[in-house]
């Protein structure tokens, strides 16, 4: 009897044969829509490893110079795997569409999607813009864009940070947001100083089509997030006092973007305008670094079913210490949203049946019924995953190989406030920077 392969569905059809159909029928929306009819990330990490999600995104650029590091360990740009799976938990390993380098090159995670943020340098204006590619590894979608300029010059250092709202990227609705600081010092020398530092924060709509940067401000932001209204939130701290700004995201840029400020006081520990890491001029004068730069460990997240803007601080244990890559070792979260009524921050033991996914370029939260997790212990949700990558210099040893601790990657309950590192299984790769995979909606 002859099989029936009628119900047989067309988009198992090969990538890049979908890619060419959908080119040919003018259907680009639902090429770079990763929910769409083509072969969506979930569909294919289903296929290969149907157990072990999220993935984690390990990044391995093979253009690091080091006499440290084998090349053998830096073939491979990228891999996703599960990094708790006791058998080889390498999902996908494979060369980016664009070289990543983490000294210019950023990459960003959302909903099935990576973000590459690629500087380019245009000698004959002597200007730096920014390019963000979106690339979707399983299903091959990708698209860009339009450049966005940055500055003049070379500024000694830069630093940059992206927000983004909840619609599907390459949608209509689509929005994301640039916070870019920059610091000009006319010679070489170790002091930051407040008027070397300009900031620029724009923004762009995708179905504008440009970019609007209209928002500008003396404040030092040290995070932002997006809300679906066209509410952007920037964290600001001064002393004693944390500052939330509300921006509302018109479409012109004669728009008035700012429309509050939400002044508390700081009640949480570790938050705080200033850090370890200072630089002291001859006279006495000293500048804190940590009063210009963003704080990794305080990020700021969108609770998109409440509306609710969530606070969550990262603690290190007393052992990490700070040298010329920064030894990770998690301590605890703690978890904080903005009670408006009131105008302070509330800590939060609870977050239902939800998850939050953490790295040092982002925090996200996702329901618990989006994902199929293995061990029993996570299904209930409440829970935040983190992970980190080790690659610190041995403070105790003057010369020599690079010192690469373990791996911090795990999870910590909310609940009884306990965490568990997961056993790193010997196949992880070599990485530089480690970044939560995450799934689609």
């Amino acid at each position: 009897m002859e099989k029936d392969t009628s119900s047989d569905g067309w988009m198992d059809l090969p990538p890049e044969v979908l890619e060419l159909i959908f080119q040919r029928l003018s259907l680009m929306d639902n090429l770079m829509n990763c929910r769409a009819t083509c072969c969506s990330w979930r569909k294919a990490a289903d296929s290969i490893f149907s157990s072990q999600l999220p993935l984690m995104l390990s990044l391995s650029p093979s253009e690091f110079q080091s006499s440290w590091v084998k090349p053998d360990d830096t073939t491979c740009l990228g891999s996703l795997s599960a990094p708790w799976s006791k058998d080889d938990s390498t999902v996908l390993t494979e060369t980016w569409p664009q070289v990543i380098r983490p000294d210019i090159t950023r990459v960003y995670s959302m909903q099935g999607w990576l973000m590459f943020n690629i500087f380019h340098y245009v000698s004959d204006k002597d200007q730096i813009f920014s390019e963000l590619s979106f690339f979707n590894p399983f299903s091959r979608a990708r698209f860009k864009l339009p450049k966005l300029f940055l500055f003049s010059g070379s500024p000694r250092c830069h630093q940059v940070r992206f927000a983004f709202n909840s619609a599907p990227p390459g949608s209509e609705e689509f929005l994301v947001v640039l916070l870019g600081k920059f610091c000009y010092q006319e010679r070489e020398e170790s002091i930051v100083k407040v008027e070397q530092i300009k900031q620029r924060l724009a923004f762009i709509k995708f179905k504008q089509g440009s970019w609007i940067e209209s928002i500008e401000t003396t404040e030092f932001f040290y995070d932002i997030a997006v809300h679906d209204d066209n509410k952007l939130y920037a964290l600001s701290i001064k002393h004693r006092t944390s500052v939330v700004f509300v921006f509302t995201l018109g479409d012109n840029h004669s728009d008035d973007h700012v429309v509050e400020r939400l002044f508390m006081l700081n009640t949480i520990r570790g938050i705080s305008s200033r850090d370890t890491i200072f630089w002291s001029k001859k006279g006495g004068e000293t500048y804190h670094l940590g009063d210009l730069s963003f704080k990794p460990d305080h990020q700021l997240a969108m609770d998109t079913s409440t509306g609710e803007l969530l606070l969550v601080i990262h603690y290190l244990s007393a052992s990490s210490s700070c040298s010329c890559y920064r030894s990770v070792r998690t301590e605890e979260f703690r978890v904080f949203k903005l009670d408006r009524s009131i105008l302070r921050w509330c800590e939060v033991f609870d977050i239902g049946d939800r998850f939050l996914f953490w790295d040092y370029t982002r925090v996200s939260l996702v329901s618990a019924t989006a994902l199929r997790l293995s061990h029993h212990k996570f299904k209930g949700g409440n829970c935040i995953f983190f992970c980190h990558a080790n690659t610190k210099m041995n403070p105790n040893i003057k010369e020599g190989p690079l010192n690469f601790p373990e791996h911090d990657i795990g999870v910590f309950f909310l609940a009884d406030r306990t965490i568990s590192h997961f056993p790193i299984n010997s196949s992880l790769p070599f990485s530089f920077e480690n970044i939560w995979f995450s799934p689609a909606p």
